[in-house]
């Protein structure tokens, strides 16, 4: 037994004494810790993870803390969350996940899956939908609702191009431009009645832009106009009709 206990006891001791001399080694040469960043990130975005690990280290001297290098990473707006292991060589293994982009707000700024507006390295992909008027009128519909409302159309075959908040409500335009208008509750059962409704219309017209109003408690409102609002309507001023289910 005393001779397994000193065996564990040398071990440490060398593993100890080891360890010490290569952190010893690195500080006295002030030797540079070299920076792997993992995860499923761009260029761009491992380049601004590497960047911000690099002022940390600088900053704070070759001890720098694994905890203290995560805080500062996690002040990065798109970085959902973020591991830090330091090895024996002296290098910094970053493993970085980035947070899931629901649609676009402009080119340098998304919304999230948990209702951020955030600044964005990476541009989100052009098959998002845009958003507007979210990030200054925040109201009681959540993103996981939009979501719905989204998947709802795609499991029609219609794809969601811009979600616009107004006063009135949310307003959806379709890639194919036409808009149905679903106001501010009930927003997924809304978006079924407007496609039950919109099956039986007529939108082989590319010359028309079908305009809908879904925020009736049965049936939706449908109106036509010319896609181009500067082309002459044959049919003067829409009339404005109430399609029951």
């Amino acid at each position: 037994m005393k001779t397994l206990i000193r065996f564990f006891f040398g071990l440490f001791v060398g593993v100890t004494l080891t360890a010490s001399a290569i952190y010893g080694y690195h500080f006295m040469y002030d030797y540079e810790p070299s920076i792997v960043v993992n995860g499923q990130l761009t260029d761009d975005e491992k380049l601004a993870v590497a960047e911000s690990v690099s002022n940390a280290v600088e900053q704070s001297g070759r001890w720098v803390s694994a905890i203290g290098l995560a805080e500062s990473l996690l002040e990065i707006p798109w970085i959902r969350d973020v591991s830090i292991a330091r090895s024996l060589d002296n290098r910094i293994n970053v493993n970085v996940e980035v947070k899931n982009i629901m649609a676009r707000v402009d080119s340098e700024t998304a919304l999230t899956e948990h209702g951020e507006v955030i600044q964005t390295v990476r541009e989100p992909p052009s098959y998002l939908p845009t958003v507007q008027g979210y990030a200054l009128q925040q109201n009681s519909t959540d993103v996981a609702t939009l979501k719905k409302v989204r998947a709802r159309f795609a499991l029609a075959g219609e794809k969601v191009s811009l979600f616009e908040l107004t006063d009135e409500g949310w307003h959806i335009t379709l890639d194919t431009g036409h808009m149905v208008l679903l106001g501010d509750g009930d927003l997924v059962a809304r978006a079924g009645r407007f496609l039950r409704i919109h099956r039986e219309l007529d939108s082989s017209n590319e010359d028309e832009i079908i305009i809908a109003d879904a925020r009736y408690n049965h049936g939706v409102a449908v109106r036509t106009e010319p896609r181009d609002k500067d082309a002459p309507s044959d049919a003067g001023v829409a009339v404005e009709t109430v399609q029951r289910e």
